[in-house]
């Protein structure tokens, strides 16, 4: 709770937001702090996408989130992911359903959707 409470200190002074209320702080305490995205902080306080988006680029140039890729399958499966797009596998593999049998098949990653999300960052790190 302590960094969810650094978090919010840090985007109400950097931007032009109310306080959060007591219900948004618990919110964002439920959150999984191994991964969320943007739609989950512009969800819970109320702001939209691109605010969501500043919020949590302000929380990654202060340290308190990383910013992470993941590489989903078609059927929107988590394939891979990696601290940069440029890190994750060039083909991954994926579950497909051909003809009504499930075939595992190897796809290029750069022809499939990729996703930012974000974690919070580990303290020992930056302490």
């Amino acid at each position: 709770m302590q960094l969810f409470d650094r978090f919010l200190t840090t985007i109400t002074d950097h931007l032009p937001l109310p306080k959060p209320s007591s219900e948004q702080v618990r919110l964002l305490a439920k959150l999984n702090p191994d991964k969320f995205y943007v739609e989950n902080v512009r969800a819970i306080l109320g702001v939209s996408t691109r605010s969501a988006t500043q919020i949590c680029e302000i929380a990654v140039n202060q340290d308190l989130f990383e910013r992470r890729v993941e590489v989903l399958c078609p059927d929107g499966s988590v394939a891979a992911s990696a601290t940069t797009e440029d890190k994750l596998p060039s083909a991954v593999e994926c579950e497909q359903e051909v003809n009504g049998f499930h075939d595992s098949q190897l796809l290029e990653t750069r022809t499939l959707r990729k996703v930012t999300y974000y974690r919070l960052a580990d303290p020992a790190r930056h302490s």
